[in-house]
């Protein structure tokens, strides 16, 4: 796997970096169910369940920690690995309401025919802040000053950048294949007056997902470019990263480029 990249001049000649991955083999299925990994001496992976909501997460360093909403079950071997490699705390939330909770407003459901969209994301995220950060963190010994990173994966993705145009709760997001698309949510970024972000914003999505069956779920790549040069226009530090594959292909290469630009190259 590569990544190679260079850099496009966005609106107002800001310069941003896009890269494109090469893979030269398959991903590593990272949805086997979770699967404890016993090593002496080391403290046990915590696991916790908070409203409906599962946590898997592992302490590695006090000073950073990234938070994964993540729509299936993550090997708990991968969480202990990655927290190693990359030298973070991670955390993993699982059997989130993807629809309902991670979507900004109501929306007409997608694809034609599905439930309506229940906009719920403020309630969602008054959770991860009021509950589950604060349960997770001082499990983990987490500092109050720590680097908090939030990753999210198609309407997680969406989710991501919407609380972090909102709120300060997070200093870098990562967005994998965002749920752009949403109605009405382009036109919302570039309403907003872009906040003084210290961290950086990551992009990623696959080349092919502007082929999907579904008509609304064509405009994604077109979508995301426009919010990535207007964050860029606005002193955001992003990255757009287009790479092979559809919506959820090769999710272990795409953590991997992900988590490497945010926290260091992998070793």
């Amino acid at each position: 796997m590569r990544c190679r990249k260079n850099h496009d001049i966005g609106p107002n000649g800001v310069s941003f970096k896009k890269t494109y991955l090469e893979t030269t083999d398959g991903a590593r299925s990272l949805y086997r169910g979770l699967v404890f990994k016993e090593l002496p001496g080391i403290m046990k992976m915590l696991t916790l369940k908070i409203d409906n909501l599962n946590v898997v997460a592992r302490a590695k360093s006090p000073d950073k920690i990234c938070y994964l909403l993540y729509p299936f079950d993550i090997d708990a071997d991968w969480i202990y690995d990655a927290a190693e490699r990359y030298g973070v705390s991670l955390a993993v939330i699982t059997r989130i309401d993807w629809d309902n909770d991670l979507t900004p407003w109501r929306a007409v459901g997608v694809p034609a025919g599905s439930p309506d969209f229940a906009g719920e994301a403020s309630r969602f995220r008054t959770l991860l802040e009021k509950t589950l950060m604060p349960e997770v963190e001082q499990r983990l010994g987490i500092a109050a000053d720590a680097e908090r990173t939030l990753l999210g994966v198609s309407l997680s993705g969406l989710f991501a950048l919407w609380q972090w145009l909102e709120c300060d709760l997070f200093a870098n997001i990562i967005s994998l294949s965002g749920s752009f698309w949403y109605d009405g949510f382009v036109d919302w970024v570039k309403s907003r007056s872009v906040p003084r972000k210290p961290g950086k914003a990551y992009f990623l999505l696959g080349n092919k997902e502007v082929q999907s069956p579904v008509p609304q779920f064509r405009t994604v790549q077109a979508d995301t470019e426009a919010i990535v040069d207007y964050l860029s226009a606005h002193g955001v530090d992003v990255t757009f990263e287009l790479v092979p594959g559809n919506h959820y292909q090769y999710p272990g290469e795409r953590l991997q480029c992900a988590l490497s630009h945010i926290f260091g190259p992998r070793h």
